[in-house]
């Protein structure tokens, strides 16, 4: 009697196939990781200027609450009346400011403003800083 032949996968196989799918965890693992990292960083790096950010905010608002009462002393009535406007520039790193620009108006009653905002922008003072755009894959 003739024998018929047994076609099966041999144990290499599966060793080459178990190889391939720990070096593929373990290259999506170490992607996750450094990805995960990068994120952080530039989470920091937001909260540092956000924070940077809101507190020359506050600073500038404390200067135009400091100013805005002798406003309301402003005659109005005076023809001869010359107004400038205020400028204050609130650091915010080592390059940008947030520059800010108020300048007196007429007003009607105790609860409008005497003030109007001309300028209020973070403004960057150096033309040589170079932003990263590049994607450190690989260090």
């Amino acid at each position: 009697m003739k024998r018929k032949p047994i076609y099966s996968t041999h144990i290499g196989a599966a060793s080459i196939l178990l190889i391939f799918l720990v070096l593929s965890l373990i290259s999506f693992a170490s992607l996750t990781l450094v990805n995960s990292r990068a994120d952080y960083i530039l989470s920091k790096k937001m909260l540092d200027r956000s924070l940077s950010y809101y507190q020359a905010c506050h600073e500038a608002s404390g200067f135009i609450a400091e100013n805005e009462p002798s406003y309301r002393k402003i005659d109005w009535s005076d023809p001869n009346i010359n107004v400038n406007s205020l400028n204050k520039s609130i650091t915010l790193s080592e390059f940008q400011t947030l520059d800010v620009n108020i300048k007196p108006m007429y007003s009607e009653g105790p609860d409008t403003p005497t003030y109007e905002i001309l300028e209020w922008r973070v403004v960057t003072h150096n033309d040589e800083v170079v932003y990263d755009e590049t994607l450190p894959v690989m260090k």
